[in-house]
């Protein structure tokens, strides 16, 4: 009797093992959205709106798999393998590889340009108001500096690659924005290409916060989503439908959205905010 009653327990801790569900998620070393060292370790946004899944969700393991970021969408891609991620721009050519959530996952403030206070003090460019690229380097004569192989959108892309004789700084290197944002404090360029919460947690970090300021782009839409991917078999389409659900849930909450601003300089937080509301209606 006794055997039998260890039999059925090893049988019932098994199954329950086997039926234990685990969600696999792809992070990378990409601040301030994954911050994964340093001052600011934990701190990033992207990993902070996974833990708030996490809570939403107590009966699935979350396991997270450190990656090099230029492999996400090729990992997601392989079905042998399940895997998600957040914040994954969503286009008709990955919907035929990944599943992607209805609901953004994360939304935040489209590309725009880092400059020193003085210069945009000189210019007189108040705080948050738009400014426009092209008259920048065309009109104003001002050098870029730019991430190798990177995309800004389809009319700030137009903008540096076909008007002709502006002054164009580009670094390929790994760390290429963070190298161009050393240069833009000691004034090698005039002008840096990046999103608001890189250009933010960029400057901070490195002690140049109180320098450096940022502005809107007119060439740029009001704000840039990001989807929660994960692979195109039947797991993956099942986390899918259940990860949507919990962000339509988080997505109300206080905590969710403190989370979106969080490495936003404060003068670019108000204008965040009208925008989604504007969004909403």
């Amino acid at each position: 009797m006794r055997r039998v009653f260890l039999s059925l327990l090893l049988f019932f801790c098994l199954t329950s093992i086997s039926n234990a569900r685990t969600i696999n998620w792809l992070a990378h070393d990409f601040a301030p959205y994954y911050i994964l060292n340093g001052q600011f370790q934990h701190q990033g946004r992207d990993e902070s709106i996974i833990t708030l899944l996490e809570k939403q969700l107590p009966n699935i393991t979350f396991n997270r798999m450190i990656i090099p970021s230029g492999k996400v969408v090729q990992e997601l891609s392989n079905t042998s393998h399940n895997a998600c991620a957040l914040s994954l721009y969503k286009n008709e050519f990955r919907k035929q590889h990944i599943y992607f959530t209805d609901e953004s996952s994360t939304t935040g403030l489209s590309p725009s340009i880092a400059m020193h206070a003085r210069l945009a003090n000189a210019l007189e460019l108040k705080d948050a108001n738009e400014v426009s690229l092209l008259e920048l380097i065309q009109d104003k004569k001002l050098t870029l500096g730019v991430s190798m192989s990177r995309s800004y959108g389809k009319e700030i892309d137009t903008v540096i690659n076909s008007t002709p004789d502006i002054d164009l700084v580009i670094r390929p290197t790994r760390d290429s924005l963070a190298s161009l944002t050393y240069m833009l404090n000691l004034k090698r360029i005039d002008i840096l290409l990046g999103y608001p919460s890189e250009h933010y947690y960029l400057a901070k970090s490195m002690h140049f916060d109180k320098n450096l300021t940022q502005r809107p782009l007119k060439e740029a839409p009001a704000l840039s989503y990001g989807y929660i991917g994960c692979t195109k078999n039947a797991q993956g389409a099942e986390d899918i439908k259940i990860l949507n659900e919990q962000l339509k849930k988080i997505k109300h909450t206080k905590q969710y959205n403190e989370l979106l601003m969080r490495w936003l300089p404060e003068h670019l937080k108000p204008l965040f905010q009208q925008r989604m509301v504007l969004a909403k209606k």
